[in-house]
């Protein structure tokens, strides 16, 4: 071939030798782009994450049912490793085999109830993401965030336009009687008796004061609450200086109940989270959880010796510890409902509680059993409170009905104050079985005297609260 043919080709072979090019990098590019789509397929379709994924669809739909505090059927899902345990029924979610789990078969209505309850079913997808994370495993978070719970739903902080009344929670005499303390939302009144005459405010509580103990010599006073679902809070106070001293934190959700040892040197704490909790006033630790209600404990009280410990529940118990070792002696099951109060006669050989079934109990106790003596429906509604005089002769009981009834120790009925202006949820009597306190719903305050049953002395709305709540927020129920 000659030169001149050669040269003439060239300009052919250059520009043959750029498109070459040209579609060897158009064909890297498009490879690369493929491969960069292909990770990102696969990446979309990596198994979804229990933290991002997961938890927030069952923080919205399931916590509020199934949360350490309201646990139904047993069955907790405010933490991965709770939701994992399962419930009464045993386990909800089987790994990699989520048609196999019952917690999918409920979501998707193929197994009753249908999942959330009385309320609309899972979105298509929100159970696709759940049926993968369980096909993939049912992979929790890293092993340092295991123990964190899912966040809770909090309540829309909406304030009122006018003035709202507290509750009155709870009232207890001083040791002398010369002091009543009162609690309200977020604040403890002393009050002295004789002339209605305010002492000091305690403030700074978490939410309602729903119990309150005096130290069994005066100088002393503890007042119980919490955050409702968060945790129960215990706040001493010193009587004469109105100075704080300690709080103590502790239970899973409120406190409803608090007592002081006879001897000075224990309170115990009943919750909603279904544990009792004996606690050291002067370090302010815990000192023993007994475990043993299977629902919100509403009361707690020390026999006169200090040496026994009752407690009375929603699961329709009262159960008689042994102080010293924290364990359980016996459970006495006769009532047909919830208990929300209960009280130890003076001499401690017998046991009183009152709940939802409008009946009052009265069990005699030995040492390791006890037997129901008494029972009377005495009420036309739920029983809210329940006290014995320190004579020991006389039961006094409040009611939803809009009464207070005194009672001897067989349960006849020896006088009744009805027509309350609303529910008395509390009520405290002195030490010398002269004055009956009474706290109601409306936030007023009545002393009344034993003998005739007239009111003495009315103190109205003393309290005011920042913002509304339902009777549920103050009243044992259940939730």
């Amino acid at each position: 071939m000659s030169v001149d043919s050669e040269m003439s080709r060239a300009p052919y072979k250059t520009i043959a030798t750029i498109i070459v090019f040209l579609l060897v990098s158009l064909a890297f590019l498009s490879s690369n782009q493929d491969g960069t789509r292909g990770r990102r397929v696969l990446a979309a379709s990596a198994p979804p994450n229990y933290a991002t994924d997961v938890a927030p669809i069952l923080q919205k739909n399931c916590v509020i049912c199934h949360s350490h505090a309201a646990h139904k059927s047993g069955l907790v899902m405010d933490s991965y490793d709770a939701l994992m345990k399962g419930g009464t029924h045993g386990p909800s979610i089987v790994p990699h085999n989520a048609d196999g789990s019952p917690l999918v078969a409920m979501l998707e209505g193929t197994a009753k109830p249908r999942m959330p309850l009385d309320d609309d079913p899972l979105s298509a997808k929100d159970i696709a993401a759940i049926k993968a994370w369980i096909n993939a495993g049912a992979i929790g978070p890293p092993i340092n965030e295991a123990a964190a719970p899912i966040a809770l739903p909090s309540t829309p902080d909406i304030r009122p336009e006018v003035p709202v009344s507290s509750p009155v929670a709870s009232v207890k005499f001083s040791p002398d009687g010369s002091v009543l303390a009162v609690g309200g939302y977020q604040d403890v009144r002393l009050i002295e008796p004789a002339s209605g005459k305010m002492l000091a405010t305690l403030s700074g509580h978490t939410d309602y004061v729903r119990s309150i103990a005096f130290s069994p010599d005066g100088k002393r006073i503890a007042a119980a609450g919490g955050a409702p679902q968060l945790f129960g809070e215990i706040r001493i106070w010193d009587v004469q200086s109105h100075q704080l001293l300690k709080t103590m934190r502790g239970h899973k959700d409120c406190i409803y109940s608090i007592a002081w040892s006879p001897d000075g040197k224990l309170i115990a704490s009943g919750s909603y989270d279904r544990m009792v909790k004996l606690w050291d006033p002067e370090t302010g630790s815990e000192l023993r959880n007994l475990q043993d209600h299977i629902d919100a404990v509403f009361a707690v009280a020390f026999s006169p010796d200090g040496k026994r410990l009752a407690s009375a529940s929603q699961d329709r118990t009262v159960k008689i510890w042994d102080v010293a070792g924290g364990k359980r002696l016996y459970t006495l099951s006769d009532a047909s409902d919830g208990l929300t109060s209960l009280a130890y006669s003076p001499s401690g050989e017998q046991v009183a509680a009152a709940g939802y079934d409008k009946t009052i109990y009265i069990w005699r106790l030995a040492a390791d059993d006890g037997h129901l003596s008494q029972s009377l429906i005495s009420d036309q509604d739920s029983l809210l409170s329940l006290i014995w005089s320190p004579d020991g002769k006389i039961i006094i009981s409040a009611s939803t009905d809009g009464s207070i009834r005194f009672r001897d120790t067989k349960l006849d009925l020896l006088g009744v104050i009805d027509r309350q202006p609303d529910w008395v949820e509390t009520l405290a009597i002195s030490p010398d079985g002269k004055w009956l306190a009474a706290g109601r719903y409306n936030g007023s305050l009545s002393l009344y005297d034993i003998n005739t049953h007239k009111e003495a002395r009315a103190t109205a709305t003393i309290f005011s609260a920042p913002k509304p709540s339902d009777r549920e927020s103050a009243v044992p129920s259940g939730r």
